[in-house]
């Protein structure tokens, strides 16, 4: 994927860096403080109306509740790679995740109506990558798949 074609499109350095602050400290909200955080989105729950109750296998948590933490740290995750890498990859960062999000959801839901509980142990695996730190690097080797490596050796010439 070739970069932006229109220079004038880049976030200054200084938005750049507090839009990564930004999702780097939502990072760390998500993941180092996960249960006071079920227990907020748990409040904001009950005063949305329909709110689904457990999720039947997903977490332990309300189905909402669970979902809009999955989604919450695929979207910090997407949002921190895309401005460290400039944009470049960040469909295929949001195809990623989207995809594994999907799978590990069908995996549990596969798992619990089909009484298969190995299948739903591989889709919390996968739910649970999808929200962790290493989905980070493996965002970052799926966007730099193609790209030019800065500095380096140019490609040898048939003689």
């Amino acid at each position: 994927m070739s970069p932006p074609s229109d220079p004038r499109r880049q976030p200054s350095p200084w938005v750049r860096w507090v839009g990564l602050g930004f999702f780097g400290g939502l990072l760390v909200l998500l993941g180092q403080f996960q249960e006071p955080v079920f227990a907020w989105l748990a409040r904001v729950g009950r005063v949305l109306p329909a709110t689904p109750g457990p999720a039947g296998g997903l977490s332990q948590h309300s189905l909402g509740s669970s979902v809009i933490y999955h989604l919450l740290y695929a979207g910090a995750s997407i949002g921190a790679l895309h401005l460290l890498l400039r944009g470049r990859g960040t469909r295929r960062v949001a195809l990623g995740f989207g995809a594994a999000l999907l799978v590990g959801t069908g995996l549990v839901a596969a798992g619990r109506l089909a009484g298969g509980p190995a299948l739903a142990m591989q889709g919390h695996l996968l739910l649970d990558f999808a929200s962790s730190p290493l989905a980070l690097l493996a965002g970052y080797a799926l966007a730099s798949f193609g790209q030019p490596v800065a500095g380096g050796t140019p490609p040898r010439q048939p003689k």
